[in-house]
């Protein structure tokens, strides 16, 4: 019963981080900047009383929608004053923290009407989609935890596309929701990117596992073991100037595995 009380509030706040998201998302178009939206989005979270975060909003534009910047990731990853362009790519991603309960939902989407670069972006989402069921299956096979993250980078590489998540800090496929709420979840905001309750919980999971073999809390090419539990997963693919992901709540428990959202940015069930 506790951990069906679990799942439902993981659920709860990734449906508030996915309504938010996609309504800002609908109002995008060319001529706004990725801090424009950022602060449209920091308004629709707090219509939702939204006070606590993993991350604040990111938005990327364009080439940087491929992460292929020089320097720190974290630094580079805050949103800029770049304008988006018809025609161009975007992408959306927030990390609410919700009566205690983390999420994390990404949105990718094209702007305007130039027909020639939707389609483009249409076989990285066709692609995300893709591998959106095939995880579900490797999630599970006997290649644990690192074989899952080879797996999907083989998989996008296969398909003549980038793999991006690789570019993320600590190189990951996903990070784990459990352990909330937590000492730090309430953790007051200090500017914008990542937060008190990401850095502290993460680094408290990683002491903990090479301390007392706690479960490790990355999905990446080297996490030991296999998935369990609630984990974000972020697959991240890009061709030419095209990036698109989406961030969505896999449930690895138990002999039960399912998102928490099936389709691509679909709707969310506890």
């Amino acid at each position: 019963m506790m951990r069906t009380a679990y799942v439902k509030g993981i659920a709860r706040a990734q449906h508030v981080a996915r309504a938010a998201v996609l309504r800002v998302a609908e109002g995008v178009k060319p001529g706004d900047t990725e801090r424009q939206v950022c602060a449209r989005l920091e308004q629709e979270f707090a219509k939702a009383r939204v006070k606590h975060w993993l991350h604040t909003p990111y938005a990327w534009w364009g080439e940087r929608t491929r992460f292929d910047w020089h320097g720190m990731w974290e630094t580079n990853a805050l949103p800029t004053d770049r304008v988006l362009v018809e025609g161009e790519a975007f992408v959306l991603d927030a990390a609410p923290i919700v009566a205690g309960f983390p999420a994390d939902f990404a949105f990718s989407g094209c702007a305007g009407d130039d027909h020639e670069a939707t389609r483009a972006h249409r076989v990285l989402l066709d692609q995300l989609a893709q591998l959106k069921r095939e995880i579900l299956t490797w999630s599970t096979s006997d290649a644990g935890s690192a074989g899952l993250c080879r797996t999907v980078a083989q998989a996008i590489e296969a398909s003549g596309l980038d793999v991006i998540h690789n570019r993320y800090p600590a190189q990951v496929l996903g990070h784990t929701l459990e352990g909330f709420p937590n000492w730090c979840s309430a953790a007051p905001r200090v500017g914008t990117g990542f937060q008190l309750p990401l850095l502290l919980t993460y680094a408290s999971g990683l002491v903990l596992h090479h301390l007392a073999g706690t479960r490790y809390p990355f999905l990446n090419a080297t996490a030991p073991g296999r998935p369990q539990g609630l984990y974000a997963i972020e697959p991240h693919l890009g061709r030419g100037t095209l990036g698109a992901k989406f961030e969505s709540v896999l449930l690895v428990d138990e002999g039960e595995t399912r998102w928490l959202d099936p389709e691509l940015f679909g709707e969310v069930t506890g």
